[in-house]
């Protein structure tokens, strides 16, 4: 199993988790973030004034995670450089990790089975949907 992390910019959020679920991403993670190197620059009209989170706060950049498979990977990376790639610096980052080991909580389901969903019943008969 693998784990995409991938830093993109906030106007391409939408679509490309929409395409990453159409790809068969298990699950999509969307978190905010301020960055820092990596080719995103501070605002330069407010170098000296701002302190360096003013600085980077313009930039509307998300952290996006996502753990797969390892047949899924290239597939789904091949989604974000497709839907984030503009030729420009800023585009965004994909860092891939291996992952250990997958636990679903509510069905204690490992490895590979716990990225797929299931809806189970609890006790009154309610269903509940798992990512």
């Amino acid at each position: 199993m693998k784990e995409i992390r991938a830093y993109v910019r906030r106007d391409e959020v939408n679509e490309l988790v929409e395409r990453l679920r159409a790809a068969g991403a298990p699950g999509v993670a969307i978190i905010e973030i301020h960055p820092l190197g990596y080719g995103y620059e501070a605002n330069p009209f407010e170098r000296f004034k701002a302190g360096v989170v003013d600085r980077y706060r313009h930039l509307a950049i998300v952290k996006l995670e996502i753990v797969c498979t390892d047949p899924q990977l290239e597939r789904l990376i091949q989604v974000i450089e497709d839907q984030c790639q503009s030729g420009f610096g800023g585009d965004g980052m994909i860092f891939v990790s291996e992952v250990v080991e997958a636990v679903r909580i509510c069905d204690r389901a490992r490895g590979e089975p716990a990225l797929i969903e299931s809806r189970p019943q609890d006790q009154r008969g309610a269903t509940h949907a798992v990512v």
